[in-house]
């Protein structure tokens, strides 16, 4: 900082989420938990891929990249946009980077942020990390465990003076999202009060009950949208994501920030990406088309087994917030990091426990876009209370 003064970010929080996987993730043979729906071999994505993709991908000479990210892949990004071009995407290493990026070019120590909660934790810690003053907006629960989308609160939120509107659309953890005609309001009114609206979309096109409500930056020139190859595409180790802007200005700040941060993405993954986009609409539908299948398996599991776990299929995203049933909780001692210890060392089976994502102890997100989601439950079945 030209001040002197020591950025705050070196003393954000541990990850919560993100620790949990790095301790369980990789050791144990049940995800559950996962939010990045099944993956691909590099063969099976360059099956996908035409005579010139593939050679170059063959002759990819393994130098710096240029920052804003690959033409053709910028130009593929933006096609997944309506009346966006190459000149309006900006790549980034996973949409980590990109939430990054975009909070530290358009937050200023004071500024009033909203955001809804539960949250992935970046959403809300880095905007605190960088002196921000957050205002969370929790999505609505039922007494039931069911979600939905908090829109009279929003509206009491955002007033003048408010600085950006962090709209999580589909939501994770919840799965809840949005009718298209609202958020068109709620963007329209942002931008009437001089609110910047930062979108975080990257489950958008994954929704299973209504259409796919429009991009934030197809409503408004000052909005930003946040996309990445994880979650639709089923690319998580690519690290590909993405910033789209049509406003200049605010472009420009997000590439001078990148020079600090990753420079550039990794070629291979920017290539592989590239083919992947142009691809989208096999990729999507094989995605649709698996957690389509898994949600039918998860709600015929529920009502076979009321006494282990209370869910409600969600509106849309590859994750839902599911409950521990209290006739298995109470078999425990009433202690929910019991059970879900138990599904871990006597089954294999890992979940996020509710406190990784701003949830309830007795609360675990439970994602529904592997391949061995039948597998996984079989294996809490059996391994009893």
């Amino acid at each position: 900082m030209s001040d002197g003064t020591a950025p705050r970010l070196g003393t954000i929080p541990d990850f919560a989420l993100e620790r949990f996987f790095d301790r369980f993730e990789f050791d144990l043979p049940h995800q559950l938990g996962s939010s990045d729906p099944e993956t691909m071999s590099v063969e099976e994505l360059l099956s996908l891929a035409d005579d010139d993709q593939r050679q170059r991908w063959e002759r990819l000479r393994l130098g710096y990249r240029t920052s804003a990210g690959d033409p053709d892949l910028r130009a593929a990004i933006a096609g997944t946009y309506q009346d966006h071009g190459a000149d309006d995407i900006v790549v980034a290493v996973g949409a980590a980077e990109a939430l990054l990026l975009v909070f530290a070019a358009v937050l200023e120590p004071g500024d009033e942020v909203v955001a809804l909660a539960p949250a992935y934790q970046s959403l809300h810690e880095v905007p605190l990390a960088l002196g921000a003053r957050l205002r969370p907006v929790r999505v609505e629960e039922s007494d039931d465990g069911r979600w939905s989308f908090p829109l009279e609160r929003l509206w009491e939120a955002l007033r003048p003076g408010v600085a950006a509107l962090i709209l999580n659309v589909p939501h994770n953890p919840t799965g809840v999202t949005v009718a298209p005609a609202n958020l068109r309001e709620i963007v329209a009114r942002c931008d009437e009060l001089g609110i910047r609206v930062v979108g975080d979309e990257v489950y958008r096109g994954l929704e299973w009950a209504g259409p796919t409500p429009p991009s934030v930056v197809e409503c408004s020139a000052r909005a930003v949208s946040v996309g990445v190859t994880s979650k639709v595409y089923g690319l998580a180790g690519l690290r590909i994501g993405w910033l789209a802007t049509r406003d200049r200005e605010l472009r420009r700040r997000l590439l001078a920030i990148k020079d600090y941060t990753t420079l550039c993405a990794a070629g291979p993954s920017e290539v592989l990406a590239t083919i992947a986009l142009r691809a989208e609409a096999a990729l999507r539908e094989r995605t649709r088309r698996r957690c389509l299948g898994n949600l039918a398996h998860v709600e015929q599991y529920v009502a076979a087994h009321p006494g282990l776990i209370e869910w409600h299929r969600p509106a849309a995203t590859t994750i839902s917030v599911a409950r521990i049933a209290a006739p298995l909780l109470a078999a425990n001692g009433d202690d929910p990091e019991r059970v879900l210890a138990g599904w871990r060392e006597r089954a294999g089976v890992v979940v996020a426990p509710g406190p990784a994502f701003g949830c309830r102890p007795d609360q675990f997100r439970l994602g529904f876009g592997r391949a061995d989601l039948a597998e996984s439950l079989a294996a809490i079945t059996a391994d009893g209370p």
